[in-house]
This record gives C-alpha cells, structure tokens and sequence, in this order.
C-alpha cells in the first residue's frame, strides 16, 4: 500500500512539474507578444509615415510640373 502511495505521489509530482514547465513555456512566449499599446504605437507610427510620405510625393509633383513647364516654356515651337 505504502508503494502504490509513493508511486502515486511519485506521479503527481511529475505531473505538476511538467506542468509548471509548460506554464513557463507559455509565459515566455507571450513576452515576444505585441500588447495592445505596442499595436497602438505602432498604428500611430504608421499614420506620421504615411503623412509624411504623402507630403513628400506632394512636394516632388510640383517640383516635377514646374520642370515641365519651365522645358516647355523654354523649348522652340515645333514647325
């Protein structure tokens, strides 16, 4: 009876530890996860880069038109 007991406890005993292991397994997974304000950095990250670029794309068409006309202005008229 003693035996089965300790076989028993035994058993439990590796059971809780694989456990435990499993458990910090997953808590250290969840480090790498984003939260919810990471996501929230990020999307705000995102808007300033996109305004950004927009501007950029804004300045380099009119910079691009004002050559054009300048050329056209500049070049002789075709016969």
């Amino acid at each position: 009876m003693a035996a089965q007991t300790n076989s028993e406890d035994r058993f439990v005993l590796e059971t809780v530890n694989r456990h435990v292991a499993q458990i910090a397994k997953l808590e250290a997974s969840q480090e790498h996860m984003a939260t919810q304000a990471d996501i929230e950095s990020l999307r705000v990250d995102m808007e300033k880069l996109k305004s950004d670029l927009t501007w950029r794309i804004v300045i380099a068409m009119s910079i691009m038109t004002a050559v054009f006309t300048a050329i056209v202005r500049v070049s002789p008229p075709v016969a």
